[in-house]
């Protein structure tokens, strides 16, 4: 069950969070105008040289900036996480990204992509069957180019906290649709969104991924209790940890199904 980590973008804390045994850790290059920044090649380094693996988010969407973006950074994993939903940019967004993460995959063969799955929050009158049933379009297109699928929230209202992308919500998304696109698939799948120490265990019982992401619910907050971006909270981070590897273990424990 692996752990990834994100909004990491100093060396200090990559080697924290390696020290608490996090196996992913993600940085994010915000602006395709200043992608090229040397504390974060200085952090995918750290990250590389500790046996751990280093992800990358761009939050644009530029085939040939992203490709300069990776042969500066070398990272082992870009991870792409484009509104593909429909709700934002209208429906041809999913096909041209797709075709985005297939120029990456022909000229980067050795670096794994990610692709971020929007799913909503769980509502109260279903099970997620029609959201799924949407899902499966989407597999088709995003199979044969991602090595990794995360599940992330796609919010309904408000906007997304970054327009045109998902992630950084905080809010879970609906777990019987991330476990019905867990069995559909043969891509592993990462649980995300508003992942935190007190629902991790839960979440991965529920869903049973291939591994977890936490991001805002592992941040930094200030005394008003507003998150800090790009800080984490290493005291929450280790939290974190245990109860993933609690949820292992049980899960792992003949007779005992994760109660």
């Amino acid at each position: 069950m692996l752990i990834q980590i994100y909004e990491i973008q100093t060396p200090r804390e990559a080697d924290a969070l390696v020290a608490l045994g996090v196996d992913h850790i993600g940085s994010v290059v915000l602006s395709m105008d200043e992608w090229k920044i040397p504390q974060l090649a200085d952090t995918v380094r750290v990250v590389q040289e500790s046996g751990a693996k280093s992800s990358m988010i761009p939050l644009f969407s530029d085939a040939d900036t992203i490709s300069r973006m990776i042969d500066y950074y070398k990272p082992d994993i870009v991870h792409f996480c484009e509104d593909i939903s429909g709700r934002t940019g209208g429906p041809d967004v999913a096909t041209r990204v797709a075709a985005i993460q297939e120029r990456v995959k022909a000229r980067f063969p050795e670096i794994d992509l990610m692709r971020s799955m929007p799913v909503a929050q769980a509502a109260d009158d279903g099970d997620g069957t029609t959201q799924m049933g949407g899902m499966q379009s989407l597999l088709s297109l995003f199979e044969p180019v991602s090595e990794w699928f995360l599940t992330d929230t796609v919010m309904t209202a408000p906007d997304q906290p970054v327009t045109g992308f998902v992630g950084i919500t905080g809010e879970t998304c609906d777990w019987d649709v991330v476990a019905q696109l867990i069995r559909a698939t043969t891509v592993p799948v990462i649980l995300a969104g508003g992942i935190s120490p007190e629902n991790v265990y839960e979440g991965i019982v529920h869903t049973r991924p291939a591994g977890v992401d936490s991001c805002t619910r592992t941040n930094a907050v200030d005394g008003r209790g507003e998150v800090i971006r790009f800080q984490k909270d290493m005291a929450k981070v280790a939290h974190l940890v245990e109860e993933v590897r609690r949820a292992q273990h049980d899960l792992a424990t003949p007779g005992n199904g994760g109660s």
